[in-house]
């Protein structure tokens, strides 16, 4: 059966420390019961070597019996070492934050062990926590009636509904034309045209990155609804709600605000050397908080048309049900890649625990809007941001990612 849209198992107004004392006292045996030998499995699929944690003077060891996962105390031969804080261990066994997101901030401390492990134990930690499998020999891509599913197929208005929002739950990403008229998209070039003057490095509201012949190009600009009224039209249109309602199937979505960051425009320009362009695969839940969010739908929609001379959307189809690691997503996939070439006016839609990445242009620029929809929230979740004013780890995030953006800029800036 295909992976439901609500995977949400945690809620921050239960976030507090945990201590690894705690956790291994209270919280590991029973996980271990539960979704041990699934560990064990992706540590054998994945050859990957034990995990040791060091906090302060003192260490802990993760491996694998040949059938479920085992903890020690101290630090065992062979074993990537990774050091954290408190705090750090805290947010890793709640899945606030991920190796990945210490990674990608420069924050994390690691030995005896490369990228690919820390990306391999990454996944096996959410395997233990969510059980997530790593690897999944029994996974086939199939239609309503049991068929084979042509992973490449565009889907229209008049396909039937329930085989739109079937692809999705399948396969983790949609190919969609003909729900929005392509002619709309001059009109939202020359609004991005109009705002690009109105973005300066370091405001807060936009990425940079430098190409080739050494110059600054802005390549995300956040808040730009509030500069393109073609763009809002489409966004508070009809056909847009009735978009919302044939992805959520069953399930309850939301849009995303129509103000502030519920919509970037992005543009893709030729030989950039610097800076977070077009980034190789990943899941948009990567950084943390999957077990607090997903799947929420991102969409993009194609203002040029894109394709191998100018870059394009590429999807590793059910990674959604299967927790690959991101480093062997991008050298040695072991499911389906497959590529998403747009006409403008093409909408794309991904579950944000799909791995995809955007392909380089290597001829002219594209440019695509990003948006989407979102589960709603559950009551306990509202409850908590009426009371505190948001949630506190979704917010953390946030200022995560602009952090990691800025890292990039100043990395960029030295060079």
């Amino acid at each position: 059966m295909p992976i439901a849209l609500d995977r949400r198992t945690r809620r921050d107004a239960d976030l507090r420390h945990v201590s690894i004392e705690d956790f291994l006292a209270r919280e590991f045996p029973g996980l271990v019961a539960r979704h041990g030998p699934l560990v064990a499995q992706g540590i054998t699929f994945l050859q990957a070597p034990p995990l040791s944690i060091e906090i302060g003077t003192s260490s802990w060891s993760f491996s694998s019996d040949g059938t479920t996962l085992t903890a020690s105390r101290g630090t065992i031969g062979g074993a990537l070492v990774v050091t954290l804080s408190e705090a750090e261990f805290s947010d890793w066994a709640q899945n606030q934050r991920s190796f990945n997101a210490m990674l990608t901030a420069r924050e994390l401390r690691y030995r005896d062990g490369s990228e690919v492990d820390v990306s391999g134990w990454d996944s096996l930690w959410l395997t233990l926590l969510e059980g997530w499998p790593v690897v999944d020999d029994t996974i086939e891509f199939v239609d309503r009636h049991g068929a084979a599913l042509d992973l490449g197929h565009v889907l229209t208005p008049a396909d039937d509904p329930a085989d739109v929002s079937h692809f999705l739950r399948e396969a983790g990403y949609l190919h969609l034309r003909g729900w929005l008229d392509p002619a709309d998209m001059a009109a939202i070039t020359a609004d991005i045209d109009r705002a690009l003057p109105d973005y300066r490095e370091g405001d807060g509201r936009s990425w940079w990155a430098t190409v080739e012949d050494g110059s600054r190009r802005c390549v995300r600009l956040q808040e730009f609804i509030t500069r393109s009224p073609a763009t809002s039209a489409i966004l508070r249109g009809e056909r847009w709600e009735h978009l919302r309602g044939v992805l959520a199937g069953d399930d309850l979505l939301q849009r995303r605000p129509s103000d502030g960051r519920g919509l970037e425009a992005l543009i893709k320009p030729v030989d950039v050397t610097v800076g977070a362009s077009d980034v190789s695969f990943h899941r948009d839940c990567h950084f943390g908080r999957h077990a607090y969010s997903c799947s929420n739908l991102v969409t993009g929609i194609a203002v040029t048309g894109s394709g191998e001379t100018n870059g394009q959307l590429r999807v590793i189809a059910g990674s959604h049900r299967v927790l690959m690691p991101v480093e062997i997503a991008k050298s040695r996939p072991y499911l389906p890649v497959v590529a998403v070439p747009t006409e403008p006016g093409d909408v794309t839609v991904h579950l944000t625990c799909t791995l995809h990445e955007s392909t380089p242009p290597v001829v002219e620029e594209r440019r695509v809007l990003y948006t989407g929809f979102s589960l709603l929230p559950r009551a306990a979740d509202a409850d908590a941001e009426a009371v505190g004013g948001g949630t506190t780890g979704g917010h953390a995030l946030a200022a995560l990612r602009e952090r990691i953006s800025q890292i990039l800029l100043d990395e960029a800036t030295r060079s």
